[in-house]
């Protein structure tokens, strides 16, 4: 019986990049004549390769280029130019809710996903999520295993309108981060958000009956960084954050200490956190 194998000519290893950059620098190298292709790994990047070791020269050179200014309309324009532009995850239609990007693989989807599964089991029983998920004065960290309520009050949402507005402003704020800059970067940017901010909560209340929770502080967090670092003139349009965002975000955490029930420090510390990531990466960021 006769047998066919299908032979894959882009055998020549170019680098290595974050999904959406490299369908993107794909989409640069062959407005330029060089044919290439990125094939996605197991971590969610992805591996660029060419077809011959002369377009591997030219390539490798390219990609230092690009190492130097990622951000240059080129590389955008190459993308409209080929027509591939085009929205390469899937929304999950939530009617009249709100929208949400549906990748198993995003860590931005995978946080939402978690808030949502808690926020139903709340409904279901709240004591259990308030007692073993959210955070309390009154917690007494007697073993190296409840320091994980320092993290899970990120997740825990008390109202419908609570986890709406979080999840809204999450998804337009945490999902840019993580297609620019990659999985690593905005899961360092979250996890050190949201440990600090809850920190910061946890260290000046004062009531020993209260609890707090939410996503807010990581939303003020991605603001923060997401202000600052907006200020970079090579970024593409659809990173920037509309201009005063952070100055309104403030001016609202300001009004917020006149107002009950709202764990203002939490938003603080996540602010500044976000903030000092932001005036780090400002210039020392390259993908």
């Amino acid at each position: 019986m006769a047998q066919f194998e299908i032979v894959d000519d882009f055998t020549y290893e170019v680098c290595l990049l974050p999904k959406e950059k490299a369908l993107g620098f794909v989409d640069y190298l062959a407005s330029i004549g060089i044919k290439a292709k990125a094939k996605e790994s197991m971590t969610g990047r992805c591996t660029v390769y060419v077809t011959n070791s002369f377009d591997m020269s030219r390539a490798k050179r390219e990609v230092l280029r690009y190492a130097n200014s990622p951000f240059d309309s080129k590389y955008t324009k190459a993308s409209w130019d080929q027509g591939k532009t085009i929205n390469r995850e899937k929304h999950l239609n939530t009617g009249m809710l709100f929208p949400l990007s549906f990748n198993l693989s995003s860590i931005t989807t995978i946080v939402e996903l978690i808030c949502i599964a808690i926020y139903v089991l709340s409904l279901i029983d709240e004591s259990l999520v308030i007692q073993y998920l959210a955070l309390s004065k009154s917690e007494e960290f007697s073993s190296i295993q409840d320091y994980y309520k320092l993290i899970t009050p990120t997740f825990v949402h008390f109202s419908f309108m609570h986890i709406a507005f979080n999840l809204v402003m999450f998804e337009a704020m945490a999902r840019p981060i993580e297609r620019t800059f990659g999985k690593v970067k905005f899961f360092s940017i979250f996890i050190s958000v949201a440990l600090l901010s809850n920190v910061t909560q946890y260290s000046f209340m004062t009531d020993l009956n209260g609890y707090f929770g939410g996503l807010s502080g990581v939303v003020y967090g991605v603001i923060g960084y997401s202000g600052v670092l907006s200020r970079r003139k090579d970024l593409p349009p659809s990173f920037n954050i509309p201009p005063g965002l952070l100055t309104v975000s403030v001016i609202f955490i300001f009004i917020s200490f006149f107002l009950g029930g709202i764990a203002n420090l939490c938003h603080i510390g996540g602010l500044v956190v976000g903030m000092l990531w932001g005036f780090y990466d400002y210039k020392k960021l390259k993908l």
